[in-house]
C-alpha cells in the first residue's frame, strides 16, 4: 500500500491511497465518520428561553456547533463539560445575534470550534402596558452539556463534514488507487481524524484475529 498527498489545506486534505482494495477505502471512509470520537453537546437545560425558537430548536442548534478540545484523549465517555449561555436583546428596540463565541466553558481547553456560529437572534420592541410604552426584551440563559461520543450514534458527533473517495483509472482490476477528500468540521485537526480512524482498524483487525485464534486452540 502506498499513500501520496495530493493537497491540504486548512481542515481539508486530499491524498491517493494505492495497491488496496475497494473493501478497505471504504472501511477507512466509515471509520472517519462513524468511529473516530468527538466533543459535542449532548444535553440543554434551559432556564429561560423569550426568543422566537422553541426549546427543541434551540437545543438542535447547540447540538450542532462542532467542539474543539486541545487533546480529544484526555477524555472519556463519562466526562461532562459544562457550556453556559446568557444573553439579552437590546434596551432600545433592535435586535442582537447570539454567536457562538458567547459559550463559557468549564474547561479552558473545551471551546467552540469557530466562534461565528449564529445560535439565536434575540429581539426587542415595543409594547404598551396601561397606556406605558416599554421595551419588551428577549433573553436566554442555558447551561449546555457536552460529552464524548461517536457518530455511528448520532451525527453531532461525525468529525467530517466531506468524507469521500473515488477510484483512479489506470490500475489493475485487484489492486487499485483511490483518492481521498476528506474536510473536519473544526473539532479535530484532519490528519488526526485519518490517522486516528486507522489506528481504530488496527484495533479492530487485531481484535478479531486475537479472538479467531482463541476459537482455533
Amino acid at each position: 500500500m502506498e499513500i501520496k498527498k495530493e493537497y491540504q489545506k486548512d481542515n481539508e486534505v486530499r491524498f491517493v491511497v494505492s495497491g488496496v482494495k475497494v473493501r478497505f477505502v471504504n472501511a477507512l471512509r466509515r471509520a472517519m465518520i462513524a468511529e473516530v470520537p468527538k466533543l459535542a453537546i449532548d444535553e440543554v437545560n434551559i432556564y429561560e428561553n423569550t426568543s422566537l425558537l422553541y426549546d427543541e430548536q434551540l437545543a438542535l442548534r447547540l447540538g450542532l456547533i462542532p467542539l474543539k478540545a486541545t487533546d480529544i484523549h484526555e477524555y472519556s465517555e463519562d466526562d461532562a463539560i459544562s457550556l453556559t449561555l446568557k444573553a439579552e436583546s437590546p434596551e432600545r428596540i433592535g435586535y442582537t445575534v447570539v454567536y457562538s463565541k458567547e459559550l463559557i466553558s468549564s474547561d479552558p481547553n473545551v471551546e467552540p470550534a469557530l466562534g461565528n456560529i449564529p445560535i439565536v437572534k434575540l429581539v426587542s420592541t415595543e409594547q404598551e402596558i396601561s397606556g406605558i410604552r416599554t421595551v419588551a426584551r428577549q433573553r436566554i440563559s442555558l447551561e449546555a452539556i457536552a460529552r464524548l461520543g461517536r457518530g455511528r450514534d448520532h451525527a453531532k458527533w461525525q468529525p467530517v463534514t466531506i468524507c469521500t473517495f473515488k477510484e483512479l483509472p489506470g490500475d489493475t482490476a485487484q489492486q487499485k488507487a483511490f483518492l481521498f477528500t476528506v474536510e473536519s468540521d473544526g473539532s479535530l485537526p484532519v490528519d488526526e481524524i485519518v490517522t486516528e480512524a486507522a489506528r481504530i482498524m488496527r484495533d479492530k483487525f487485531e481484535s478479531l484475529v486475537s479472538e479467531l485464534k482463541q476459537q482455533q486452540s
